[in-house]
């Protein structure tokens, strides 16, 4: 078979592989536990799971005298949203891309104090980043709000464009009384996309401290039409999910893009987008709207698996390489057995540079992959790299000593080492 119509077969074969978002599947539970930060359990806390997807879902469960509760999801493939709340501690939201049939176990850690910031799940590609914004968090809800300023500016210093930080800083000022910098901070989420209502509130309450009636009068009318947009955007996606679940994705995929043209930033509907873009043929759209919510929430597996099968479909082969190296993560027999093939295409269209570049990535995944040490072996030969030929086709064989590729790997050693 040409390499070409090898790859295509391959790769439609991986589509059946790597399950794509669904609105409906099999049930699925969660056993969960809830702990304070000593590790000790937490009885009665109420936890309530709502999902966007499933507006009609609501459920409401409170811990045992050993912090457990259980939850029966309805549908696979579905984002839950739980909240955990007792007094003295802070307000606890975790999201649960739930894909798995049957039943799991979660540990849940509640802090003591109040929950003030936006709880959403951080996003930065600074790990650095992620902790000292993680750290402020804590010292925040702990009420120790010069450790939380400390923390939320060295997160910033990591990553400037975080706009969680710049969010959490304004209410750190707004609770020290620093109102200049309460509005300076908002500003600045803002102006970094932010769409939080709070965000919008405390500039509001900024203002007013500082006594601009102008800028106090202007700063309401922005937090009024913050409340309406998110109220609209969320009514345009729950609307789309409806029409989805009754089997109209194409009214469901324009629900989903009015929901974006009112909040930019309303990632369920930008999911909406991936997914329904896919079942109607509006791949380059799909491939768009995950490639978004990957930039936010890089490890977002509903995101990274529509992103595969959008460029897929597309047959973009660039796309496809890194929408493959994001799966690793997830399904990296899947993701290796694509980039094994986009590897092939490229060593057999005589491209040595992108050719090193996929096998290297594959040793990355896989560091005992044969084949690609073979081939990584033949091409360090080719460019006269003796010592790093040798070590990749004496691994080969070490590896795979009865594959098809061992027996030329041996005849070059023998050559390498009578040079």
């Amino acid at each position: 078979m040409h390499m070409n119509q090898r790859m295509v077969a391959c790769l439609l074969a991986l589509t059946l592989m790597v399950p794509g978002p669904a609105f409906a599947a099999k049930a699925g539970r969660l056993i969960g536990k809830v702990l304070d930060p000593e590790g000790k359990p937490i009885p009665e806390v109420t936890i309530t799971a709502t999902s966007e997807e499933l507006p009609d879902f609501t459920q409401v469960e409170t811990t045992d005298k050993k912090g457990v509760f259980k939850f029966d999801f309805p549908e696979r493939f579905v984002i839950y949203r739980l909240r955990f709340v007792k007094d003295g501690f802070a307000t606890l939201q975790s999201e649960q891309d739930w894909q798995l049939a049957g039943s799991t176990r979660a540990e849940f850690t509640m802090y003591p104090g109040e929950s003030a910031i936006d709880d959403a799940p951080v996003a930065s590609t600074s790990a650095e980043a992620v902790v000292a914004f993680n750290e402020g968090v804590v010292a925040f809800n702990a009420k120790d709000y010069a450790t939380a300023q400390s923390r939320f500016l060295e997160a910033l210093g990591h990553d400037p464009d975080l706009q969680q930080a710049w969010a959490a800083l304004s209410n750190v000022h707004l609770k020290q009384e620093d109102y200049r910098g309460a509005v300076e901070a908002a500003e600045k989420a803002i102006a970094l996309g932010s769409t939080d209502e709070a965000v919008w509130r405390w500039r509001w309450e900024a203002y007013r401290n500082l006594g601009d009636e102008a800028k106090t009068a202007e700063a309401l009318e922005d937090l009024k039409r913050a409340g309406l947009r998110t109220e609209e955007a969320e009514k345009a996606h729950n609307e789309a999910v409806a029409l989805s679940r009754a089997g109209d994705l194409e009214g469901a995929f324009v629900k989903f893009q009015e929901a974006i043209e009112i909040d930019p930033n309303l990632q369920p509907a930008l999911l909406g987008i991936a997914v329904t873009g896919i079942e109607i043929g509006r791949d380059a759209e799909a491939a768009a709207a995950a490639e978004t919510v990957l930039q936010a929430d890089p490890r977002n597996e509903r995101a990274l698996r529509a992103r595969y099968n959008a460029y897929l479909n597309l047959e973009d082969e660039v796309g496809l390489y890194d929408a493959l190296v994001g799966l690793v993560a997830i399904e990296p027999t899947v993701a290796l057995e694509g980039l094994l093939v986009l590897a092939f295409s490229a060593y057999d269209a005589d491209d040595e540079a992108l050719a090193k570049e996929r096998f290297s990535t594959i040793l990355i995944v896989d560091p005992d992959h044969p084949q690609a040490h073979y081939y990584l072996g033949l091409m360090m030969l080719n460019e006269g790299h003796n010592d790093s030929a040798k070590s990749h086709l004496e691994r080969c064989v070490e590896l795979a000593p009865d594959s098809p590729e061992a027996p030329v790997a041996r005849e070059l050693l023998k050559r390498l080492s009578g040079s």
